[in-house]
């Protein structure tokens, strides 16, 4: 026997090895047991995309580097394609190619680290702004003590906008509320911002301009780093407040605004007085109106009752005398102090009722019933954009439905790849015993090359 000359351990220890495959493969099991949920960053180098969609790229640092796989159906959920130089944040699992032995990310998420960039640039920004004078302390405005029109900058889908409605209809329902509808989110955002504030300041009706919008994270708070947003509240010509994000959420409008807000809340506050303050001021006013009208009219009734002593003796004075007695005591009369305060309940009374008529409920409920024609105007504008651009996409995907090469696979086709992933176009770019893929109109077979035809065989 050929292996007669080994000794018994010797014998059970080549009965208990393994092959090739049968390593890689149980490598293969304790890597997808094991790690198979993963976060890794790292820098992005030798990005290449098949034919049929798939990324492959390694992802490294200072000391070592990782092969990775995006597969087309996972990479078409992300924003944009990665490009050499990109720090990502990888979500994937591990895995192990079994013909070549080598280990690879099999990525199912990513998302592109560049905060710490976003936050440079930032700095950058500020320290320019702040070198031209826009943060200087002097450059800011006062506040109106009882504005009547008030601008919110905001969008009608969040809740910051009817924090601050609410805020502003209990502490000051007097006040007309005119609200400029905006992105605050997005691409698209910092042009919505500004064409709001624009507006805002072609009206010139708002005597303050609140800019507000919920919590949410540094990219989620971009828009209102806009440089050109920053300016243009710089030079508006009413007083802005902002109200942007959370308590520890600070944005480049906060530094140029007069005044900035911890919440949209506290800006709502901020750009209100209180009315229930100034009634009960009003209320102490109206009280001591009526002590010191109560002190004059008191001295008033002295100094007539010494003239009327004066006046009982009246056959002692002269006809002149009589006279002047007579033209003042019709003096008198007409400036009798029940008069003057009649006069004066008078006055308090018609601006008591003038103060009833002004409630704001029947504007306030005028402007409700707008803001809902409003709503119900852009909704329809925005439902016929929507179904334009449905239809829009419907043919865009019907004409790349024609043109895809699955129509070809649907008909009873496949697709023959290498595990290095290239299309076979002939019997010779493989050899018998090779592992290849057959993809089909739905799903895909693995097969091994039991025998190669040098031409087309009739099927």
């Amino acid at each position: 026997m050929a292996n007669s000359h080994l000794q018994p351990a010797e014998q059970h220890q080549l009965q208990a090895s393994l092959t090739v495959s049968q390593l890689n493969a149980r490598a293969r099991q304790l890597l997808e047991r094991n790690l198979a949920q993963v976060w890794v960053e790292g820098e992005v180098s030798n990005f290449t995309a098949s034919s049929a969609g798939h990324w492959y790229f390694i992802l490294k640092d200072e000391q070592a580097q990782l092969p990775c796989v995006m597969f087309a159906g996972r990479n078409a959920l992300t924003p944009r394609r990665p490009n050499n130089g990109d720090r990502l944040l990888l979500k994937g699992s591990l895995s192990l190619y079994e013909g070549r032995g080598q280990y690879q990310l099999l990525a199912e998420a990513l998302r592109f680290s560049g905060e710490g960039d976003l936050l440079a640039r930032l700095e950058a920004l500020k320290k320019k702004l702040a070198e031209e004078g826009l943060f200087a302390p002097e450059r800011k405005r006062a506040l109106p003590k009882m504005p009547l029109t008030l601008g919110v900058i905001s969008s009608l889908q969040g809740a910051a906008l009817q924090d601050v409605l609410q805020v502003l209809q209990r502490r000051w329902p007097l006040a007309r509320v005119l609200v400029y509808p905006a992105q605050v989110q997005g691409v698209e955002a910092p042009a919505s911002l500004r064409r709001a504030l624009a507006l805002a300041q072609y009206h010139g009706q708002p005597e303050v301009i609140l800019l507000t919008r919920g919590g949410g994270s540094l990219e989620d708070l971009q828009a209102f780093n806009d440089e050109t947003l920053a300016r243009m509240v710089a030079a508006s010509a009413m007083p802005v407040i902002t109200g942007v994000g959370h308590e520890t959420d600070f944005t480049l409008v906060d530094f140029v605004a007069d005044q900035r807000a911890a919440t949209p809340s506290v800006a709502a506050e901020t750009a209100s007085p209180d009315a229930a303050s100034l009634l009960q001021q009003l209320e102490r006013l109206r009280q001591n109106l009526n002590l010191a009208m109560t002190s004059y009219l008191r001295g008033l009734q002295q100094r007539l009752d010494h003239l009327s002593l004066k006046a009982e003796a009246p056959l002692r004075l002269g006809q002149q005398k009589q006279q002047a007695l007579h033209y003042l005591a019709k003096r008198l009369a007409s400036q009798h102090p029940q008069q003057r305060l009649q006069r004066t309940q008078n006055q308090l009374h018609q601006l008591t009722n003038r103060l009833a008529t002004a409630t704001p409920a029947k504007q306030i409920k005028e402007q409700q019933q707008r803001l809902v024609q409003l709503s119900r105007r852009l909704q329809t504008g925005l439902n016929n954009q929507q179904e334009i651009r449905h239809l829009k996409l419907r043919q865009a995907v019907s004409r790349l439905h024609s043109l895809s090469p699955l129509n070809t696979l649907n008909r009873g086709y496949a697709l023959a790849q290498t595990q290095a992933n290239q299309l076979i176009r002939t019997a010779s770019q493989v050899a018998v015993g090779d592992l290849i893929t057959l993809r089909l109109a739905e799903g895909a077979l693995e097969c091994r090359v039991e025998q190669t035809l040098p031409k087309a065989v009739r099927i």
